[in-house]
This record gives structure tokens, C-alpha cells and sequence, in this order.
């Protein structure tokens, strides 16, 4: 495995990390929700967990960029999961 390859799959954990600490906070109780609501149409916990992994990568890249992109914002795409077409949510400047 070559350097990118590394950090890439060391990204992805760390998303997969804050996955589970959003799961069993108390602070963001939609996440758990919104993990089962995926588990129970289909997706497997490692797909469902990606799946949320996915759109929570989409909000921090949106909260460093200082977007108007709230935590409303992102417990609206969670619940748009599996479904979302990304290309609907293209910006000029992305």
C-alpha cells in the first residue's frame, strides 16, 4: 500500500470514528436514528455507517469552508439517505 493509499484509508476510519462517536452521543441522537431507519431498508451496518460517513464528510468540508451549512442542514441529508443524488447538490465554485 503506497502513501496515498494510507492516508486515504486512514481518512476513511477517522470518518468511520466520528460516525460512531456521533452514534452514541447524546449530543446527536438523529444520527442513531437515521443508522437505524438505514438498517432496516436494506443497507448493511458497514454500508449504512458509509453511507453517513459520506454525507458527514460533506458537512465538514461545508463547516471549513464557513458555508451557511447548519447541523439542520445535515440531519436533512441523513434523512434523505440511501437516496441522494449528488450531482442535484453541485455548486459552481465545488
Amino acid at each position: 500500500m503506497n502513501s496515498e493509499e494510507r492516508d486515504k484509508q486512514r481518512r476513511k476510519e477517522l470518518m468511520l470514528r466520528g460516525v460512531e462517536d456521533q452514534m452514541t452521543s447524546s449530543d446527536t441522537p438523529e444520527v442513531r436514528v437515521h443508522y437505524e431507519r438505514l438498517r432496516s431498508v436494506g443497507p448493511s451496518d458497514a454500508e449504512a455507517r458509509e453511507l453517513i460517513a459520506t454525507v458527514l464528510a460533506f458537512y465538514i468540508w461545508h463547516t471549513m469552508r464557513q458555508d451557511n451549512y447548519t447541523y439542520s442542514d445535515y440531519v436533512a441529508e441523513l434523512a434523505r439517505l440511501p437516496e441522494i443524488d449528488w450531482q442535484e447538490n453541485k455548486n459552481d465554485d465545488a
